[in-house]
């Protein structure tokens, strides 16, 4: 949604300010109520003020500018010559296209551009005023006066209301004042209008001189020719020719019309015109020209605003980094349709939808995150590409260039929405596929392989940060060795995303609410809430939260934070001035500290793949798939090992969660659910960490092997299996009963 601010016709779109004034009735040419659409290509508030008054004011003075006559009549005459020799040129190489299809000799195609012609003529005589070649309209008059036949009035009428609309959009009038400037003719409103008619006149000059480009057509096969070339031949009636779509004489470099099909030219050069044969569409199905309704579009300069509308349309069903990937997107679309002339939606073709396929292959891969090149045009940002490149050929290294293929198949999801929005809206659009563009999806084996695991030693080197370690203060000094822990998301999102494994959005936003207990204690619940939304159904699910996190204190941090009245569990990851993602904050305050902290030793793989690397350890120890969610402070023993620390773990292995176990025999009748669990070898376990590890089958084994790796001054695991349900409760050791007097 467009925000308004202080300044007079200044908008903000997004991050982007805009200058929309409303066009003063002195510029005649333009529609009534039609305004200007100019991107200030900036997201600074102020320097976007300072331009906006700076355009009123030239606005304000173009009014009061005096209106001034053309120089000579020379100027017009060469004005007019030049845009009639660049025509013929032109022409001349459509004529040369048609040989090669062997339609040279054919009358239809003669009759085409004598349509196009006299549709040319008729802006030239009566200007941008509407005619309907009706009953006494002077237009219709003028066309038989000059013995236009009458069953091509219809076509001729086709061509000068596509051509009229042309005429009347701001792209043709910036086309006018280019002319005018290389002349060196006044930019004034009587000047464009005397310029427009010469431009008129010019091509229908051109259009209308037939017999050198037309050598081969036999005239008397034509209406239009037949009595100049025939005297005794009976006239016969001739049916009224299919209203024929603007050719391509029509949109040269005004490429304003999507109807003709058209294939790149020479550089500079009229694109050439198609004519190979086409089917003929059933004559039945063709309204009359008179019951056809107007042509429903979107101004491409209109296309934010329509994104804006299709975002709040989807409501809740986008996140808002998807209504963001969505607007980037049309953006880009935007960037490269006005690239290659396109007005509105009406002219937007395949071949369009083609070009932005490869223009995501010569982008940066960041663009998105740069101001400056979210406000570059399409050409400039390929270039900002080409130049990536070419630094990356020096140095050796990979150039980040060409947006992935999952990326792209965002954008041609979101590019979808967009465009079904339109039609959906009644608004006139071509239809598209993106079959041969959208990159293959990777079946989930793929994916798996493709997924970083990371190593112990990947996890061990980030939590021996200072971080976790200890660090200097709250604010520099955390990168920075010292005594102090500081528990905030940080500090537990690592720890979380290690053990549970989820999307950076998923923790990052999680609300008070969704920390609760059940039956089996502490869960954490994945769902929908007012901070932000879940990627799919799917993705609401309920997580035990590990025993090692509340050890370390998560739950005394939940309480405080609660107790200080936020609704968010790491309120330290939200701003009351931003909207952007809580995932995105928490990358940007950790990703400093861990490059600082550990230097060349940074892992620079996603935190969601931490689970990946968890579980690849854990498989390759034996570890069944059931097992691994349930396993809790592993990773500790990597950092044990890394670290040389003379650590000695022992695991009573009862196969069970034996308080859980002892509860509901004792508590619940020995009903027992989830109590029972499938362990692994944990010899193998911490020996596939390397640490050394044993087994004790007896108290004296065990003291045995305990004083063994008190000698060792190393991390040892000692895995001691006990009977399950034979463990004594602990409560008499903890809150011994008092001595009887």
């Amino acid at each position: 949604m467009a925000v308004r601010h202080e300044v007079e016709n200044l908008v903000r779109r997004g991050n982007i300010f805009y200058w929309r004034p409303r066009i003063p009735s002195c510029f005649m040419s333009c529609p009534s109520g039609s305004r200007l659409s100019l991107s200030l290509q900036l997201s600074d508030h102020k320097k976007a003020q300072v331009i906006a008054r700076r355009l009123n004011l030239r606005l304000a003075e173009l009014k009061q500018e005096r209106r001034e006559f053309m120089s000579t009549r020379e100027q017009l005459q060469k004005l007019f010559s030049h845009i009639r020799d660049q025509f013929l040129d032109d022409l001349e190489n459509i004529s040369i296209m048609a040989k090669r299809h062997g339609r040279a000799g054919d009358v239809i195609e003669m009759e085409l551009d004598l349509e196009a012609g006299w549709a040319y003529e008729l802006l030239a005589k009566f200007g941008t005023r509407d005619l309907t070649l009706e009953g006494d309209c002077p237009g219709l008059a003028f066309l038989l006066t000059h013995d236009v036949p009458l069953s091509h009035v219809a076509a001729i009428k086709s061509n000068f209301l596509g051509e009229l609309k042309i005429a009347r959009s701001a792209g043709f009038e910036e086309r006018i004042r280019v002319l005018m400037s290389s002349f060196d003719i006044p930019d004034t409103v009587l000047n464009r209008e005397k310029a427009m008619t010469q431009f008129f006149e010019a091509r229908a000059a051109a259009l209308l001189t037939i017999d050198e480009r037309h050598a081969l057509v036999d005239k008397s096969k034509s209406e239009f020719t037949r009595e100049r070339h025939t005297e005794a031949v009976p006239v016969a009636p001739v049916k009224a020719a299919q209203p024929a779509p603007l050719s391509a004489t029509v949109v040269e470099q005004l490429p304003f019309s999507s109807e003709p099909v058209l294939v790149d030219g020479p550089e500079g050069s009229l694109p050439y015109l198609d004519l190979t044969p086409r089917q003929k569409e059933n004559n039945s199905k063709i309204q009359p020209e008179d019951d056809r309704k107007p042509q429903r579009v979107v101004p491409v300069a209109d296309f934010e605003e329509e994104c804006e509308k299709l975002i709040k349309n989807m409501g809740t069903e986008w996140e808002p980094t998807t209504a963001s990937d969505a607007m980037a997107l049309v953006r880009m679309f935007k960037t490269v349709l006005e690239e290659h002339g396109v007005q509105h939606s009406g002219q937007i073709e395949q071949f369009h939808i083609g070009k932005l396929r490869l223009h995501f292959n010569d982008i940066p891969v960041n663009w998105g995150k740069s101001p400056r090149m979210r406000a570059m045009s399409a050409p400039d940002l390929r270039d900002e590409g080409r130049k990536l490149r070419e630094a990356a050929e020096r140095s050796g290294e990979k150039a980040k260039v060409g947006l992935s293929a999952a990326t792209i198949r965002k954008h041609f999801g979101n590019l979808q929405h967009f465009l079904k929005h339109l039609r959906g809206h009644g608004f006139e659009i071509e239809s598209w596929t993106f079959e041969g563009l959208r990159p293959r999806k990777p079946k989930a084996g793929e994916v798996r392989l493709q997924q970083y695991k990371p190593s112990p030693q990947d996890l061990a080197s980030v939590f021996s940060s200072p971080i976790y370690t200890g660090s200097l203060n709250f604010d520099r000094g955390r990168k920075k060795p010292g005594p102090h822990v500081f528990h905030d998301a940080v500090y537990f999102l690592p720890l979380m995303f290690t053990y549970l494994g989820a999307r950076r959005s998923e923790f990052a936003g999680l609300a008070i609410d969704d920390i609760a207990r059940d039956e089996h204690g502490v869960v954490v619940l994945v769902r929908n809430n007012d901070l932000r939304r879940l990627k799919n159904v799917q993705s609401d699910r309920k997580l035990p939260l590990p025993d090692e996190l509340i050890r370390l204190g998560f739950l005394e941090y939940y309480s405080a934070i609660k107790s200080l009245g936020y609704k968010a569990l790491f309120p330290d990851l939200f701003s009351d001035k931003t909207d952007n993602d809580p995932g995105d904050r928490f990358y940007d305050v950790f990703i400093p500290i861990m490059q600082e902290a550990l230097g060349e030793r940074m892992w620079g793989r996603a935190l969601h793949a931490f689970r990946h690397g968890m579980a690849d350890t854990l498989k390759q120890a034996g570890v069944s798939e059931a097992v691994i969610d349930d396993m809790f402070g592993v990773q500790e023993l990597a950092t044990a090992v890394q670290h040389n620390i003379a650590v000695v773990a022992i695991v009573f292995n009862n196969n069970a969660y034996g308080n859980v176990l002892r509860d509901q025999k004792q508590t619940y009748s020995g009903r027992y659910i989830g109590s029972d669990l499938t362990n692994p070898d944990f010899v193998k376990l911490g020996e596939s960490f390397g640490a050394k590890s044993y087994r004790a089958t007896s108290p004296s084994e065990l003291k045995a092997m305990l004083t063994e790796a008190l000698e060792l001054n190393a991390p040892v695991l000692i895995e001691v299996p006990i009977e399950k349900g034979s463990e004594a409760s602990p409560w008499p050791f903890i809150h011994p009963a008092p001595p009887v007097a």
